[in-house]
């Protein structure tokens, strides 16, 4: 499978795919535009389905007493898929439920101590009112020993395509067909639906030979990619039923 390919070489097969010129000569007011269709669309894949070829998972050492962590370099909040903890180097890993209701925090601010059974994005704001975006990751109740252990699992973060050198993380066949037919649809060419249904069977044959599936995320419902909250035992009106 063609990864590891430069933006260079994804530009030219766009070029190809959409009916472009080849010369680069040719369209270099639409290089730009080009280039960030390329880089959303392999974020939207990335982000959409977990891909067996980035798997990868990062060990952190709990402190007693210590509930709020910092994010690895290699595992940030958007690539998460699960969390465990283990209570040492040899006992089993369990699974973490996401979020941390506000009750859950006694009106000290002081998280109670025991084995971990949750875990939350933890944003922060400043006194002026600024949202920080990368936040930390809290863990509830926090740890009563030194020694436990947190695994996170997801995907390899996401290489920027922003130099001609970068390279793809992803099928560069794949992001070039889902690019060109997006082009294409928007200049209403007539081979716009063609190049969709081309796009989308080589995508089912791609995750039917990776064993991929799709990722889950956050909705308004009350499901979201970390699994089924156990304490969420009644329906919300509205949302999973409509009342009569």
């Amino acid at each position: 499978m063609p990864y590891g390919v430069s933006l260079l070489a994804l530009r030219r097969e766009f070029r190809a795919e959409a009916g472009i010129s080849l010369n680069p000569l040719q369209g270099v007011a639409a290089q730009a535009t080009i280039d960030i269709l390329l880089a959303r669309q392999q974020r939207e894949l990335w982000d959409a389905y977990h891909w067996q070829h980035l798997h990868m998972f990062v060990d952190v050492v709990l402190g007693a007493a210590q509930s709020i962590y910092s994010y690895p370099a290699q595992m940030s909040f958007d690539q998460l898929d699960r969390v465990y903890v283990a209570t040492s180097s040899n006992a089993s890993w369990k699974q973490l439920t996401y979020g941390i209701p506000a009750t859950a925090i006694p009106p000290s601010g002081i998280p109670p101590r025991g084995t971990p059974a949750r875990w939350s994005h933890w944003i922060t704001v400043s006194a002026a009112g600024v949202t920080n975006p990368i936040g930390q990751l809290a863990i509830h109740p926090a740890p009563n020993v030194d020694g436990m252990l947190m695994r996170l699992e997801g995907q390899a973060p996401l290489n920027e395509l922003v130099a001609d050198t970068d390279t793809c993380l992803l099928d560069s066949k794949l992001i070039v067909l889902f690019a060109a037919a997006e082009y294409m649809a928007i200049q209403k060419a007539e081979a716009a639906a063609m190049k969709l249904t081309k796009a989308q069977n080589y995508l089912r044959r791609l995750l039917q030979n990776e064993n991929a599936n799709k990722r889950g995320n956050v909705n308004m419902a009350g499901s979201y990619r970390y699994g089924v909250d156990p304490d969420r035992s009644r329906a919300v009106p509205y949302m999973d039923y409509i009342p009569s």
